[in-house]
């Protein structure tokens, strides 16, 4: 169990020096006006694929708690598929690479297919009549 929590709190750190120190509280990206680009722009690629899959209205959702989400998400799926893969594949390392490298990719998009999912019942997903 300490291995999971311990496992997720890498992650997270990892994902929030990485990317979510980059946006301000408000979910504005700090260094647009030097650089000139706009806040989705800035987003990493996981990110950018969740609002475009699943439709989710930009406007009405803070970017910096947004990848908070996704980077807790992440943790919890690296733990998940780690944990498993060790108790399975705990003699064959380059096994255990291989099927985890493999393996994560999945969990991850059915984990985002729950969140939008939830993000669609908290009406934070653009109208369709929109479109």
């Amino acid at each position: 169990m300490l291995e999971v929590i311990i496992t997720i709190l890498i992650v997270y750190m990892l994902y929030y020096f990485i990317s979510i120190n980059r946006f301000d509280k408000s979910g504005h990206y700090k260094k647009a006006a030097k650089q000139k680009i706009t806040d989705y722009e800035a987003l990493p690629t996981e990110v950018k694929y969740f609002i475009m899959k699943y439709n989710i209205d930009v406007s009405k959702v803070n970017l910096r708690g947004l990848l908070k989400l996704i980077g807790l998400l992440l943790g919890i799926d690296i733990a998940i598929v780690s944990i498993i893969g060790v108790l399975i594949f705990k003699d064959n390392i380059v096994l255990l690479l291989i099927v985890t490298s493999i393996a994560i990719l999945p969990l991850y998009l059915i984990s985002l297919k729950f969140i939008g999912r939830v993000f669609k019942k908290k009406g934070l997903i653009k109208d369709e009549t929109n479109k």
